[in-house]
């Protein structure tokens, strides 16, 4: 993807290994994301120069994150963690943190997210699901993706 489309921006989620941060970076991933805080991943990711963004659901483990230097998040499973009102509980504690929230994310209450001015960027699977690759609708995954699209520019212009 990255050969043939030089100018999109491409990241790997769910990493869980060092081995696999290492397999996506070398093929061409900007950015590594992963469910939760595992130091070494996070120190690998920063020796390589490519930003990292760690699940996090506990203060501790935001601690942990800025402990090594990170100014984002993600926070997962964010709608059964607390969601937004979590969010904004921990935010008042830990000023310079942004999050980036993920799971339970949905087109219902992406606005809400987006509207603090805390959240990075939210997780949006509710695009993407499983049944619809398998059926090749991507008409509908389109039409979901512009309709999140739309959504992020009336709330957030072009930021």
């Amino acid at each position: 993807m990255t050969r043939d489309f030089p100018d999109m921006l491409v990241g790997a989620g769910t990493v869980l290994t060092i081995e696999q941060a290492d397999k996506a970076i070398n093929a061409g991933a900007k950015f590594i994301v992963s469910p939760g805080l595992n130091p070494k991943i996070v120190q690998y990711c920063l020796d390589a120069s490519v930003p990292v963004t760690p699940g996090t659901q506990t203060p501790s483990e935001m601690e942990q994150a800025l402990e090594l230097g990170l100014k984002v998040v993600k926070f997962f499973p964010a709608e059964p963690a607390g969601g937004l009102n979590m969010i904004k509980a921990v935010a008042a504690a830990y000023v310079d943190l942004k999050f980036m929230p993920t799971g339970g994310i949905n087109a219902k209450n992406v606005r809400d997210y987006l509207a603090y001015n805390k959240i990075i960027a939210c997780g949006g699977s509710w695009m993407v699901k499983k049944d619809l690759i398998a059926a090749g609708e991507w008409d509908k995954i389109g039409a979901m993706v512009r309709e999140a699209a739309a959504i992020v520019k009336e709330i957030r212009g072009n930021q």
